[in-house]
């Protein structure tokens, strides 16, 4: 019993002893594995802090710089924080009603209006026509369909497809067409000043009994029909159009309607009727309704 008691406390004595001191096979594994390259996240870092323990706990810090953003989403991102008007043509933007900016100058000037870059409702009117004319829907905005059809028209110089109404030689519309039948009806009519009726007209009270005859209300004097007006180039103008006489300091004073060529229909003064003549200064602006 005794030897047995001294072997049971030896064998616990070894099995302690081997417990508390470390496994001495760190050599033996080092000789046959191979040392792991520490990985680097490929995903740039802002900042990126190394702390490593030189002589006496010093850290030394690597910074890297920001990445840069490429070129393209740059542009990209810049792109989108313009107004459509302002995107370019090869982008194709959904240009509508009330869009301002360079891009709507080009479709404008596609659609052979005045290019002031207000997409407004003689731009929508003037582009259903040239849709229905090739067969798109009659939308009155820019889509994707309507950009490919009008690059294609600009680029070879047509305008409208077969058998549209807009590729007649006259150029007018159905309503500047019933202008122009109106304003003949008066022919011979008196003038009146402040007159707004067949008994009798001043300039603008002409005007706007002959627009309101057509289907549309004009406002009462030539000043307020001219800023109630889409201004237009001479070029763009066409009959059954509006024609404004400037004084020299940008005023209104006359207006008539423009019958094409250099000729205007008008009441002008007292003692002369309503009728057909040439206009006789080059101080004149266009409008559209």
């Amino acid at each position: 019993m005794p030897v047995t008691a001294r072997r049971t406390s030896l064998s616990r004595a070894v099995s302690q002893t081997s417990e508390l001191s470390p496994r001495s096979t760190d050599r033996t594994l080092a000789k046959h594995r191979k040392p792991t390259k520490p990985v680097t996240p490929r995903a740039a870092a802002t900042v990126l802090s190394v702390g490593l323990a030189v002589g006496g706990g010093a850290a030394i810090t690597l910074t890297a710089p920001p990445a840069t953003a490429s070129a393209a989403t740059t542009s990209a991102s810049a792109t989108t924080t313009l107004p459509r008007g302002y995107w370019t043509v090869a982008s194709r933007p959904l240009l509508r009603f009330r869009d301002k900016g360079p891009t709507v100058k080009y479709v404008q000037k596609a659609l052979r209006l005045g290019p002031d870059g207000y997409f407004g409702t003689s731009t929508v009117r003037v582009l259903k026509k040239f849709q229905s004319s090739w067969g798109l829907r009659p939308t009155g905005y820019m889509d994707k369909l309507t950009w490919g059809r009008l690059t294609w028209a600009a680029k070879h110089k047509v305008l409208y497809g077969k058998g549209s109404a807009g590729s007649s030689s006259s150029g007018t519309t159905t309503f500047r067409a019933k202008v122009l039948r109106e304003a003949a009806k008066l022919k011979g009519t008196p003038y009146r000043y402040g007159g707004t009726t067949p008994r009798g007209f001043d300039c603008s009270g002409y005007t706007g009994y002959v627009y309101k005859k057509a289907g549309k209300k004009l406002p009462r004097t030539s000043r307020a029909q001219y800023s109630a007006t889409k201004h237009i180039s001479r070029k763009s103008a066409k009959p059954g159009d509006l024609v404004f006489f400037k004084s020299g300091g940008g005023g209104v004073y006359h207006v008539g309607i423009f019958a094409g060529g250099n000729m205007l229909w008008h009441s002008s003064k007292p003692g002369v009727p309503v009728r057909k003549a040439k206009i006789w200064t080059k101080s004149v602006a266009f409008g559209r309704v």
